[in-house]
């Protein structure tokens, strides 16, 4: 199955506040997903990781590119 974005175990750490703690998802290719979550629950950082704003602290992600013509 080919998915749009995957995530291994990403963490990300902020000195004493972890955002996210050993993350793994896969969204398929033709999916819709939302983020759902109380304040702080990590939906902000995971979004700046995917989109490149910020490093995870550990972990892995891949994000599929497509070209829009």
């Amino acid at each position: 199955m080919d998915y749009i974005l995957q995530t291994n175990r990403l963490t990300k750490k902020y000195k004493n506040f972890q955002a996210l703690n050993g993350l793994t998802m896969h969204v398929p290719k033709c999916s819709i997903y939302g983020f759902v979550g109380k304040n702080g629950a990590g939906k902000t950082t995971l979004i700046r990781l995917i989109c490149g704003l910020q490093t995870p602290t550990s972990g892995t992600y891949s994000l599929l590119m497509a070209a829009a013509w």
